[in-house]
């Protein structure tokens, strides 16, 4: 006796994965936007700031050789204030020495104090533009780590509706090897997982998978007289899979390259759109990817309610 499986409440359970994956993903993509917008706020910034803190860092270099200049000549007219020497000539010496000491002191504080009055005047404008550097970087950084929280939990589900999907066509596949006796040649039920978590070779086997087993049940149908035979009937099926497969390939690919132009470029792409715009097209093509996928499975489920319900003409 033939053992075919309900597979139903797979399908259906795929779609309710689907459902939590496009809001995880919009979602995703508001963070990421709300990322992006400070992350360009700091871009904007950062010349500014960068400009300023040169200048301020170069206006504290001179400080450090005024002070030793100014401990050194104060040090050395202590010292010669304090010297005694014998002789006219000796002490118009070094009454000329104490002078110039005190004339080139004074020189030098005067130095130092407008040194210091030019970092005083740059402290007005460099803190607050460095208080404002510091919380757009605060604000970037909880953005980006928020983002990344609800990127992963994205990621995370999608994968789990993945593993769904790849278990709802292993198990369809399999009834059909319970039927059909010429699928012994065709793709075996663990394919299906190969097919969807292979790096590249996913890029092309799920949808090939998914066409053979949808094809070979409508011919199992048809063969069992379930359905009638129409040759002049137009079937669309394999255009919508493949519409979907190509839809779900596009949307993948556009979330990397938002991620990308996001987290390694700076500006909007360098393109006209803006990181908005792209996010909000990676949307709508999840959406439409997610409709179509919806159709299929729902399509398939009735096809799979059909062997169900006429196994014995197997």
């Amino acid at each position: 006796m033939k053992k075919l499986t309900d597979n139903t409440s797979l399908g259906k359970l795929i779609l309710l994965c689907n459902v939590v994956v496009l809001v995880l993903f919009i979602i995703s993509m508001l963070f990421l936007m709300k990322f992006d917008k400070t992350n360009n706020a700091v871009i904007q910034e950062r010349n500014h700031y960068n400009k300023l803190y040169e200048e301020y860092a170069m206006a504290q270099h001179p400080l450090r050789q005024d002070s030793a200049e100014v401990a050194y000549y104060q040090y050395k007219l202590d010292t010669l204030q304090q010297k005694t020497v014998t002789g006219k000539d000796a002490q118009k010496a070094l009454a000329e020495s104490i002078e110039v000491t005190k004339q080139t002191l004074a020189d030098k504080k005067k130095q130092q104090a407008d040194n210091l009055a030019k970092l005083s005047e740059l402290e007005q404008e460099y803190n607050p533009v460095q208080k404002n550097w510091d919380e757009l970087n605060a604000a970037n950084d909880a953005a980006k780590k928020k983002f990344w929280v609800i990127a992963w939990i994205t990621i995370i589900a999608f994968l789990a509706k993945t593993f769904v999907f790849a278990v709802w066509g292993a198990k369809n596949n399999k009834n059909l090897h319970e039927i059909a006796p010429w699928m012994k040649d065709g793709m075996k039920p663990w394919m299906s997982y190969l097919a969807w978590f292979v790096p590249i070779y996913n890029l092309i086997k799920p949808l090939s998978f998914f066409k053979e087993v949808w094809n070979e049940t409508d011919y199992a149908l048809e063969n069992a007289e379930i359905v009638p035979r129409d040759e002049n009937k137009i079937d669309n099926s394999n255009i919508f899979m493949s519409i979907w497969w190509g839809f779900l390939l596009i949307s993948v690919w556009l979330m990397n390259f938002v991620l990308f132009f996001t987290f390694f470029r700076e500006g909007a792409f360098y393109t006209k759109a803006g990181h908005g715009t792209m996010a909000v097209l990676a949307i709508v093509i999840m959406v439409i990817t997610m409709c179509i996928e919806t159709f299929l499975i729902l399509q398939y489920n009735k096809k799979n309610k059909m062997l169900l319900d006429n196994e014995s003409k197997f």
